[in-house]
């Protein structure tokens, strides 16, 4: 019997390591210290993950969608909003196809460094021979155990008394204020204090939605708008509304 886990166990740490290589399953631990121990972020967008979303397919602009991607990510840099991590990344659209290994995306990848369980992805993918433009807010799912925890931690500290809940709030507070000195060592410049999801405040959720605004209005429908003048096709055609809790325009 112990010779059988034994030889699994090996087999299985051989087919990790072959298909990690392969860039066909993501790693085991991801830690990014040059951006502060954000991590690599979403390798996958997956539907059940999406909170909020856009896109338009473009007729007549089939194949610039690396030339559109650049144009993004300079307004982007030019917007000089604070807190902010740029990336390019390669990522799977759905979970089936990422673990099949197939084909894999180019995107521009942004995160607000005090948010950073919600990410925005720009892509720009031939389709049909045309330019399918799109982005999507994806937010990191805690796994069920983790969500479980914390959701009955909340509960119970929803239900005490407001007197009560301060030494709880004390010990998070200073929890998260260590976290960010590590975090600070790990980026060598300062970082914000980290706030969750289920933790953000009605000013945490106005300064995320306005960060994505700015980013959908003056980066990408402004490289499209830029884009399409110059080939002399209508933008006015463009559906610029998102779906989702921001409802953009």
């Amino acid at each position: 019997m112990g010779n059988t886990i034994f030889w699994v166990v090996i087999i299985a740490i051989g087919v990790y390591i072959y298909l990690r290589r392969k860039k066909k399953i993501p790693p085991l631990v991801s830690w990014n210290a040059k951006a502060g121990g954000l991590g690599k972020g979403v390798s996958v967008i997956d539907e059940n993950n999406i909170v909020e979303q856009w896109s338009q397919l473009v007729l007549g602009i089939g194949g610039r969608g690396e030339e559109l991607l650049k144009s993004i990510a300079r307004k982007i840099e030019e917007l000089n909003m604070p807190d902010i991590t740029l990336v390019r990344k390669e990522v799977s659209l759905g979970r089936s196809n990422y673990t099949l290994g197939d084909k894999r995306h180019e995107f521009v990848s942004l995160r607000h460094n005090r948010y950073p369980d919600y990410e925005m992805l720009i892509g720009a993918i031939d389709r049909a021979g045309q330019l399918k433009v799109s982005w999507y807010i994806a937010v990191a799912l805690p796994g069920k155990v983790m969500g479980k925890l914390r959701a009955i931690n909340k509960a119970d500290r929803d239900a005490m008394p407001r007197i009560m809940r301060a030494p709880q709030m004390l010990a998070k507070t200073l929890g998260k204020m260590a976290a960010q000195r590590l975090n600070e060592k790990l980026a060598g410049k300062p970082v914000p204090i980290r706030v969750r999801p289920e933790d953000m405040t009605m000013d945490d959720k106005e300064e995320l939605g306005t960060y994505i605004t700015l980013v959908h209005q003056q980066a990408v429908l402004a490289s499209l708008e830029e884009m399409m003048n110059n080939l002399n096709l209508d933008f006015s055609k463009v559906d610029k509304h998102s779906q989702g809790f921001l409802n953009l325009s």
